[in-house]
């Protein structure tokens, strides 16, 4: 396991003198460091994020929390930089000289299936309206258009009983709005793949500043790995072995137990791991989405050692 972590390491060196260093303004590395431990953690989203994000706020924010946010970790969070390294490492003032810097990746694709399948619940709506605008912009083909404000106020009365479903008591939720047969705002009444795709391009062509989406951010960015230089980037695939050697190499060996407690999308138990899945998946692509991820996840395909969508 140390052979093909350091091997993945000399892997995305090479990759960071080819492309060089992460440009985009809209970067916001998430880098949390934890002084007890030695150690400094980005968390790739939809990568087994939830495992380490869950462990670090029981074991140093509270122990009793049910739910532990990542906010709760802010505390921890780098931010003040302290210089460059010889070989280029971004230093922070408060992280401690010797700290092993780490996180876990995912391959690209399945991450954002992974996301797609969270955002068809109402559990999006109060974090991102469920991309409430995406389903406004389907089309109205022929005598629809005399629909629009009707189907728009389906749309409006779905989302009230989504976000009384995931904000108020569960025995007080009154039932689903029934919505017209064809209102294609609501059908489905969740954002369809393809539309996803579409607007990670779109976003990825307007961004900004602060502008960013960590569920579906290529990790060679949101972690910036060519300023950081981290020490271990492990695959959520190669789980339990990768893992295991990760947490012997951090110091963990003794809470070991703690991440078999959570449940882990891993390729040999999770979904949508497996490739049949992934293939109808990208099936529903348009040739030039298929293009747009391949190329906005070409550094991470090339790092991490996975291969595009065909």
């Amino acid at each position: 396991e140390r052979f093909r972590l350091l091997s993945r390491l000399n892997l995305s060196s090479g990759i960071n003198a080819e492309y060089g260093e992460n440009h985009k303004g809209f970067n916001r590395p998430f880098l949390f460091h934890f002084k007890e431990l030695q150690l400094s953690w980005c968390p790739t989203y939809k990568a087994g994020s939830t495992t380490w994000k869950d462990y670090f706020v029981k074991r140093f924010v509270d122990a009793n929390i049910e739910h532990p946010s990542l906010e709760k970790l802010w505390y921890f969070r780098l931010s003040s930089h302290g210089g460059r390294l010889p070989n280029g490492r971004k230093q922070y003032k408060k992280e401690s000289p010797n700290s092993i810097r780490f996180t876990v990746v995912r391959n690209p694709i399945v991450r954002i299936i992974s996301y797609w399948k969270m955002a068809k619940g109402c559990g999006e709506f109060t974090r991102v309206g469920m991309h409430k605008d995406l389903l406004l912009q389907r089309p109205l083909l022929g005598h629809l258009q005399e629909s629009k404000t009707k189907f728009a106020e389906e749309v409006n009365e779905y989302f009230k009983w989504c976000q009384e479903k995931v904000t108020g008591n569960k025995g007080d939720v009154r039932p689903q709005p029934v919505a017209s047969p064809n209102n294609p705002y609501l059908d489905p009444p969740h954002i369809t793949f393809p539309e996803l795709v579409q607007k990670m391009e779109d976003q990825r062509n307007l961004l900004k500043k602060n502008d960013w989406e960590g569920h579906w951010a290529p990790a060679s960015e949101w972690c910036d790995v060519c300023v950081h230089r981290l020490d271990y980037v492990a695959k959520l695939e190669a789980e339990p072995w990768e893992l295991w050697f990760l947490l012997d190499t951090l110091g963990l060996w003794d809470d070991r137990e703690q991440f078999l407690g959570f449940h882990n999308m891993a390729s040999e138990s999770g979904r949508p791991s497996n490739e049949d899945e992934v293939s109808k998946f990208v099936e529903q692509l348009a040739p030039s989405q298929k293009q747009f991820l391949n190329s906005f996840y070409k550094n991470d395909f090339d790092m991490f050692g996975y291969t595009g969508v065909s």
